[in-house]
């Protein structure tokens, strides 16, 4: 295997500039999707120390404007040619290939824009010239020969040249693609191999499969194929095929390529609009006291009338908010949500604890009405998922966040339990967590009991006698939100703007917070560490070994 000495060191230096989160991602890119990253590196690390004069960061964001001028080239929309169209519109019957069959009816309108995968005009200007500024950065990231390799097929301009080029996307899915927010890929060969003996059987293939991959969703909210489906995944797997020789498939060299540089060209969009800064704030927003204060007047109205209200607001919800909430939660009028309580009335209760002894950011419970099911009203907060604006938090933000959850955890352990039971929900019942196989368990006098559950007859004796003494061990019964994950945490301008979903939540032992917060596929090991970070000086990192062992032994629906 070959050396990542000067990889490594320039991650190395990389990550110890004063940079921008953006930044740091962009030439992770750069390096990660580099076809030989540890020739990238070295480039990158002799640009860095050219000048002496000039600090990393100097050297570093030069190399930025150069590394964006070149990626930029592949959002160009070259124009193509009539005779290339009929081609392919004839390989890709008429209709984007993320459709899995062409709309039959005569009324459905199929629209679609002929695509290329790499603009063939990538190299025609002074910068991409062999002696050109920008021709050399592009080297260091394909390496001389990929370069010249692309170079010519680019400039080969034969009707097989241009269809290998070309396929058909929905307008809305080619500007995402053009901007780098989607890339695709045959899974067949992934996107760091380069083999010719698998790239030849790739291209003589009359069916290929694809993987799309869509980036974060900023700053491409929504995509729609080309007869007007919407299109919400995150990957997806498509078919392309072609039974005549004269219509090929797309080059998967070309694919790969641009799979490589969209990373970078996406980040750059991303860049541009952090830079416009956060959305602006809704013209009224009603402070907790105005709201403590509405409900109390709400209240006094007869529970027949409010009850009549909530059924037809609930009625009007699709109608008003069609986008805004999807599953058991949904957007009402006045700042209010509506929930559907499928387990109990935990997340009520709940509610209403965090309200009488802490300053927490969590909706106001406000009623409770029947209908179908259970349905919990409450407030609405301000703010996006943290999932959906990590991006956008610069370091100083990231820390404020953790500092915040740290108070929030804080203040949630200090409710007293009032419940005749140390491991139950919030208001005594059994404890309803996603990480239980069965759903629920308990109430618990005994952490012995909870452990008992924990420890059932599928787990091996070996993880038994690795989990013992941990086990063994007092833990104190706290209350615990223990559904904490990135989409449960509320972002408004740069700050925690509120903590929702409560349903999980319950007295549980002392480190249960903490270890489910790193239960399942989380998103990104950076929001990872700036959760974790919130409990500096009160981690549990021999219990999350333990619980581990636990989920890798823990099969569903025992």
């Amino acid at each position: 295997m070959a050396s990542l000495a000067r990889y490594h060191a320039t991650i190395r230096l990389i990550e110890s500039a004063w940079l921008t989160p953006t930044e740091h991602s962009i030439w992770r890119a750069f390096l990660d999707e580099a076809v030989d990253p540890e020739y990238a590196a070295c480039y990158i690390w002799e640009r860095i120390h050219d000048d002496p004069a000039s600090s990393p960061e100097q050297a570093l964001h030069g190399l930025k404007a150069d590394w964006k001028r070149l990626v930029t080239k592949l959002a160009r929309r070259d124009l193509v040619s009539s005779q290339a169209r009929t081609v392919v519109e004839a390989r890709d019957n008429s209709h984007c290939f993320m459709l899995d069959q062409k709309p039959s009816g005569p009324n459905v309108s199929v629209r679609f824009d002929h695509a290329w995968v790499i603009p063939p005009s990538l190299f025609d200007d002074s910068d991409m010239d062999p002696q050109g500024a920008l021709y050399p950065l592009l080297q260091a990231f394909l390496t001389p020969a990929k370069t010249s390799e692309l170079q010519t097929i680019l400039h080969t301009d034969t009707l097989e040249s241009r269809v290998k080029n070309l396929f058909l996307l929905s307008p809305s899915v080619h500007s995402a693609f053009r901007n780098g927010h989607i890339r695709l890929f045959p899974p067949t060969n992934t996107p760091d191999q380069w083999n010719g003996e698998t790239e030849t059987r790739i291209k003589t293939a009359s069916e290929v499969y694809y993987f799309v991959h869509r980036l974060s969703p900023e700053p491409c909210s929504w995509l729609f194929l080309s007869d007007g489906s919407r299109w919400d995944l995150t990957m997806q797997m498509c078919i392309m095929e072609t039974q005549d020789a004269n219509q090929p498939l797309p080059d998967p060299f070309l694919l790969r390529t641009h799979y490589r540089i969209a990373a970078s060209l996406h980040l750059f969009h991303v860049e541009e609009r952090i830079a416009e800064g956060w959305p602006s704030p809704p013209l009224f927003h009603l402070n907790i006291g105005t709201q403590k204060f509405l409900r109390s007047l709400w209240r006094v109205v007869p529970h027949f009338i409010r009850a009549q209200c909530y059924s037809a607001l609930l009625k009007l919800d699709s109608h008003l908010y069609p986008r805004s909430f999807t599953g058991l939660v949904h957007q009402l009028p006045f700042g209010l949500n509506a929930k559907e309580c499928t387990c109990s009335p935990n997340e009520g209760e709940t509610l209403k604890l965090v309200e009488r002894y802490t300053s927490i950011p969590a909706p106001l419970w406000v009623d409770y009405y029947q209908g179908t099911h259970r349905i919990l009203i409450m407030t609405a907060l301000s703010g996006q998922t943290l999932d959906a604006v990590f991006h956008r938090l610069p370091y100083s933000e990231r820390e404020q966040l953790s500092k915040d959850l740290k108070s929030a955890l804080s203040q949630l352990r200090s409710i007293p339990n009032q419940t005749s039971y140390r491991f139950s929900d919030s208001h005594g019942g059994p404890l309803f967590d996603y990480r239980f196989p069965s759903g629920v368990c308990g109430p618990f006098h005994l952490i012995s009991e909870f452990n008992s559950f924990l420890v059932h007859k599928y787990v091996r004796v070996e993880t038994r006698e690795n989990i013992s003494v941990v086990h063994a061990r007092p833990y104190r019964s706290v209350i615990t939100h223990a559904d904490l994950h990135p989409r449960n945490i509320l972002i408004d301008h740069g700050r925690l703007s509120g903590i929702v979903d409560w349903e999980c939540a319950g007295f549980y032992p002392e480190y249960w917070e903490f270890t489910k917060l790193f239960y399942g596929a989380q998103t990104s090991p950076e929001i990872q560490s700036v959760i974790h970070d919130a409990f500096t000086g009160d981690t549990y990192e021999e219990e999350l070994e333990v619980e581990r062992l636990l989920w890798y032994d823990t099969p569903f629906g025992i």
